[in-house]
Formats: structure tokens, C-alpha cells, sequence
């Protein structure tokens, strides 16, 4: 069996197009050293059903910054993410921004809510097993949360000099 997502990218079908993929300091720190650039990201204004999130009060608070912008990965002209190829993600799981690594978990700041109804492994009926066996048991999806929400609330306390900034796209 192909892993899910490799299937997806293929298909083009993947939860990795038509969205903004957002990015804590954090995410950015890893990915540059990574890559040895930090040219993967940049400011987008936020699109609006994005900030139409009602499950989680603070998520639009933690990932918008006041003007309505928030920090993403780059995108294609066709809204790809830069880092899809046809054989999935090219970044290692490790490297991953963590909102990617948490994919298809649902979540709130209270926790693991459950899978998202997109994935097409949701409808599979031992979903939770298929995820473990990808290696992204619920186990590590709780500590990649915890560690997604450390980071958001660690850059919203910080002052504005230490946020890692870009110029608004052209």
C-alpha cells in the first residue's frame, strides 16, 4: 500500500493545494536550516473563510497578525504549496511545519478533536490504526499540538522585533 498522501499529490487531490499554509518561528527555524534559505515563505493576507473559525477562539488570534496577514509557505501560481511533489511533501516529517505534521487530525487548543471529513482515509473504518501505522499515531499528534500551540502563544508574547518578518508579496 502507497502512503495516502502520495496518492493525493498524485492525483492532485492534495490537502497541500487551494490552502494557506501557515507557519510558527518555530516552523521557519526548521525549515531554513533545513533548506540553508529562508525564501520558502512569506505574508499573505489572511483568506477569508480561514478566519471564519468558530471551534477554536484564539486560532485566528494566534495565527493573524493585527494588520490580517499571516505567515505561510509558498504557493504555486495554481495555489500548490512549493514543497508538494508528486511524491508527497519533499520535507522530512522532523521538518515539517507542524500544522502539516498534525494533517488529517482535527484540533482545538483543548486537544485532538478527531480526523478531518477531507482525508480520504476518514471514511476508513480503522482510520486511527492507518494513521499509527504512518507513523503519525495519536500519540505523536498530541505532541506535535502541544508543541504547535507553545509556539503560537511564544510569538504573540514576544515583541515584534524578535518575529521573524518578510515584505508583503509583490
Amino acid at each position: 500500500m502507497s502512503h495516502p498522501c502520495v496518492t493525493c499529490a498524485g492525483n492532485d487531490t492534495s490537502c497541500c493545494e487551494g490552502t494557506q499554509i501557515g507557519l510558527t518561528t518555530g516552523d521557519v527555524q526548521r525549515i531554513a536550516a533545513f533548506l540553508g534559505h529562508d525564501a520558502f515563505f512569506l505574508h499573505e493576507t489572511a483568506e477569508p473563510d480561514y478566519l471564519d473559525v468558530t471551534d477554536d477562539p484564539n486560532w485566528v488570534a494566534l495565527t493573524v497578525q493585527p494588520d490580517g496577514r499571516r505567515r505561510v509557505l509558498k504557493r504555486t501560481p495554481e495555489k500548490r504549496c512549493t514543497m508538494l511533489t508528486d511524491l508527497g511533501c519533499q520535507l522530512p516529517w522532523n521538518v515539517r511545519p507542524l500544522i502539516c505534521r498534525l494533517h488529517p487530525y482535527t484540533y482545538t487548543e483543548a486537544g485532538i478533536a478527531g480526523i478531518a471529513a477531507t482525508c480520504p482515509i476518514s471514511g476508513h473504518a480503522a482510520w486511527p490504526m492507518v494513521l499509527t501505522d504512518l507513523g503519525m499515531a495519536v500519540s505523536h499528534a498530541q505532541e506535535w499540538h502541544r508543541l504547535l500551540y507553545a509556539e503560537l502563544r511564544a510569538e504573540r508574547r514576544s515583541t515584534p522585533d524578535d518575529r521573524i518578518d518578510c515584505a508583503t508579496p509583490a
